[in-house]
């Protein structure tokens, strides 16, 4: 019996060659690690080739190496590694520059029949090939790809959510993908680093790719019934037999179904299959079996690959932040930072990290933060959250969150990727399809029975009511959660948004905010000119659509026939000061008190006290020079109604049939004030956890509940609802258990939420107009233009191809809206 040997060691003009049970058998063993560091840390090596399986490894030299040089290198690097005490002792410039990173970021627990090949990509080693094709694009692969659809469907989806890799195709033929990214966001060092971080969720990822089986299967009958029915008619045995088989399962469906009562789809299918047997004829039905494959392939492919691009800009976020170190500014990973480390971001950058700002100003955009403002003023004091961009200037944060735990990884994860599972309306259209059934085949029966004629039973069975109902729910929901999410609405329930349409009560817990009163100008300090004009001023500084601010301004300027909109041009924002020009063309500034503070302003003593009076964004005083000189200063104030009233009343004109109620933990006095100031019928107070859960199902009837949903206290009341929506807003996101989430932390929120259930309820309800409209026009047709089953079940995928096209049509208009948005606020 022959044995390997325990080493052998075999020198050549480009590498050399190892074989040892003990370093090579393992993958993953710390030994193997120490191995490809050491070998590594000599500059000419280029790569490290590992055959588990043959307990092989290969160390390849970089062209135009010395080979005895670097081997009396490679053998000192070695024996250093397997002595701790000489490896401490020696200068690293001997052996050349040793990667940073080291052998402990790469992934070698690979199953042992792939061959493993660490190479130097840039200052760091990877497992993965990427070969620069141009100065932005490059070509990615890997064994461990090759004929596996899983795998690359699941990289396609890690790859889109890394900032700066702007597309990935994927090569079928090759199995490589074709990357183009920015290198001025992403380096290739960056990139292979997080490629080995993916390697878990590429083998064990729940994601998989539409699958093609079922439609293979059936193109395949289809081949086959065609060449039988029309070139060789001696294979319609073996196609009928065929279909015979495919069918089986619906058979046995209907023989079940048929014991307990129930009648239903698989019965209609049984009944086509009959016929088909009596004409001794599959084509039709192989034609049919195949458009209904088609159609849910179609819907998931589209999901699959629309998704990406709606929610690109919630998924993609840095993977490195730059650390201030005693010398220089350093470069770590953003899983390596712990809360309390500190971190800088530039204008034109994106946080990496949930975190509060301790030094620096900066204009910020947040894509997914609670400010209504796309560009807010960051100062020393605001929380800063992931994913929001740097527009001006630069801050230092200190980390609270990073990696996944960061809000905007929690969103990103509950974002979809592939096919909604559990939908309500999904699950509809198949009960109102089963429905259908029963009349469709009393029908076909009874003219079979009196007529004695197949052809127009077989028109009648043959209409789908169920694909495009279904593909109908998909699409739609895909297209409100993304539309929803543009306006700060988050499903982490999607079947919220079936659900919502049956509520007839909205609960409103402690935490909902009712008491948040809307924000006012509070003063106007004039040192020149007038209030009017000061006002005017303010007004084109901040428009109403996208502050508190500006909706203040408007709001009192409306009142105020002096203060007329003014006719600015030239404006520019810069972090706490806003420029513009007037129609006398004189230089405008509005600034917060901090701007004056960090350039060293002091204002005259009428305006500088009001100037202290400042309590968050929203009501941060306005300070307005003209042409450099003090003009005026306006403050603000939550003094205005609350909130809560005028999305009570908005509420009531979408559902005038909507019940509101208040339940609280406080009095019954003081939940009845709170309730009579924003227009709500009944309050309860003096509740605790038990008590409100015991209220709401003593109801009868079907519930929202609005509160704090990262609250614990919220949990089982929570559970009691039928649908739960939480105003905690963004940053508690990765704590809320709410069914939807109004990330802005704001109730006007569940305006939006109202308008997208009763969208979505009426788009399925046109989608089922559309596809029933094509049905029975198939069954008409059969009566009226003798019709025969194939005619009648073209005209139902006709119908479903309709819906199909209206729902590509609003996936890619939302698409265009929502990038062009991005772009403008990027720009």
């Amino acid at each position: 019996m022959s044995q390997r040997p325990k080493l052998r060691i075999a020198p050549g003009a480009a590498g050399v060659s190892i074989w040892s049970e003990d370093l090579f058998s393992q993958p993953g063993s710390p030994r193997l690690r120490d191995f490809i560091a050491s070998a590594f840390s000599v500059a000419d090596v280029a790569t490290v080739d590992i055959r588990a399986a043959d307990a092989f490894g290969r160390i390849g030299y970089a062209p135009a190496s010395a080979p005895e040089s670097v081997w009396r290198r490679l053998a000192a690097a070695l024996r250093r590694s397997a002595d701790p005490a000489a490896a401490a002792h020696h200068s690293r410039q001997d052996v050349g520059t040793p990667d940073p990173l080291g052998a402990a970021n790469l992934y070698l627990d690979h199953p042992a029949r792939w061959p493993i090949r660490v190479s130097r990509i840039g200052g760091t080693l990877s497992t993965w090939r990427l070969r620069r094709v141009g100065s932005d694009r490059i070509r990615l692969s890997h064994p461990a790809l090759q004929r596996r659809r899983d795998r690359s469907h699941r990289l396609e989806q890690q790859l889109a959510s890394i900032l700066g890799v702007e597309d990935a195709r994927e090569r079928s033929l090759s199995s490589d993908f074709l990357l183009r990214f920015d290198p001025k966001t992403l380096t290739l060092e960056r990139l292979a680093r997080e490629l080995e971080r993916s390697w878990p969720a590429l083998f064990d990822g729940e994601d998989e790719p539409p699958s093609t089986k079922r439609l293979a299967t059936a193109g395949t009958l289809l081949t086959l019934a065609a060449v039988a029915q029309f070139a060789v008619p001696a294979l319609r045995p073996v196609a009928v037999g065929a279909v015979v088989v495919y069918a089986a399962p619906n058979v046995a469906t209907a023989v079940r179904q048929a014991r307990h009562g129930q009648v239903g789809l698989p019965a209609l299918y049984s009944m086509g299959l009959g016929f088909m047997l009596l004409s001794g004829l599959p084509l039709t039905g192989t034609i049919m079996a195949s458009l209904m494959q088609l159609w849910p392939y179609l819907a998931h492919r589209t999901i699959a690959n629309r998704q990406r691009r709606l929610f690109a800009a919630h998924r993609k976020r840095p993977v490195w932040a730059r650390v201030p170190g005693q010398a220089a500014e350093i470069e770590v990973h953003v899983d390596d930072l712990q809360p309390g480390d500190e971190v800088v971001v530039r204008a034109g950058e994106t946080v990496p990290v949930d975190g509060v700002a301790v030094a620096g100003a900066a204009s910020v955009i947040d894509h997914l933060g609670p400010w209504t403002d796309p560009a807010r003023d960051v100062e020393a004091g605001d929380v800063v959250y992931a994913g929001a961009i740097l527009r001006d200037g630069e801050v230092t944060l200190r980390v609270d969150r990073a990696g996944e735990a960061t809000a905007v990884a929690h969103v990103g994860r509950i974002l979809p990727y592939a096919a909604f599972r559990n939908l309500p309306s999904f699950h509809e259209a198949e009960r109102v399809a089963n429905r259908n059934a029963k009349p469709a085949l009393a029908l076909a029966a009874l003219n079979l029975l009196t007529v004695r004629a197949p052809r127009f039973s077989q028109a009648v069975i043959r209409p789908d009511y169920v694909t495009a109902p279904r593909l109908s729910a998909q699409l739609s929901a895909l297209h409100d959660l993304a539309g929803g999410l543009a306006r700060g609405v988050l499903f982490r329930k999607i079947s919220a948004l079936d659900a919502l349409w049956g509520v007839d009560v909205m609960v409103f817990d402690d935490g909902a905010g009712l008491g948040r009163r809307g924000v006012e100008v509070d003063q106007i300090a004039v040192l020149a000119g007038s209030a009017d004009d000061a006002l005017s001023y303010a007004a084109a500084a901040f428009p109403a659509k996208r502050s508190a601010r500006g909706r203040a301004l408007e709001r009192l300027a409306a009142k105020r026939p002096g203060a007329q909109p003014r006719d600015v041009r030239g404006v520019r924002r810069s972090p706490g000061a806003i420029r513009f020009r007037d129609e006398a063309d004189r230089e405008i500034l509005v600034v917060t008190p901090a701007y004056l503070q960090r350039n060293g302003v002091t204002l005259p003593p009428k305006l500088a006290s009001l100037a202290d009076a400042q309590s968050g964004p929203d009501t941060w005083p306005a300070i307005l020079f003209r042409d450099g000189a003090p003009l005026a200063l306006v403050t603000f104030g939550r003094r205005g109604e609350p909130e809560a009233r005028a999305v009570i009343a908005a509420l009531t004109r979408q559902n005038p049939k909507m019940r509101f109620v208040h339940v609280s933990s406080r009095s019954t006095a003081a939940a009845r004030s709170v309730a009579d100031a924003v227009g709500i019928e009944l309050a309860f107070g003096g509740l605790d956890a038990r008590g409100k859960v015991s209220l709401l199902r003593g109801l009868g009837r079907r519930t929202v509940w609005v509160g704090d949903g990262a609250s614990a206290e919220a949990a089982d009341v929570m559970a009691a609802s039928d649908v739960s929506v939480s105003v905690a807003g963004f940053g508690r996101a990765p704590n809320d258990a709410a069914d939807v989430l109004l990330l802005r932390g704001e109730l006007d929120g569940l305006v939006a939420l109202g308008e997208l259930a009763a969208t979505h309820r009426a788009r399925l309800r046109g989608d089922y107009r559309a596809v029933y409209a094509a049905n029975l026009l198939g069954v008409a047709g059969a009566f009226l233009a003798n019709f025969g089953s194939l005619q009648s079940g073209l005209l139902s995928n006709l119908g479903s191809g309709v819906v199909y096209a209206r729902h590509v049509r609003r996936l890619n208009g939302l698409i265009a809206a929502i990038e062009a948005q991005q772009a403008r606020l990027t720009g």
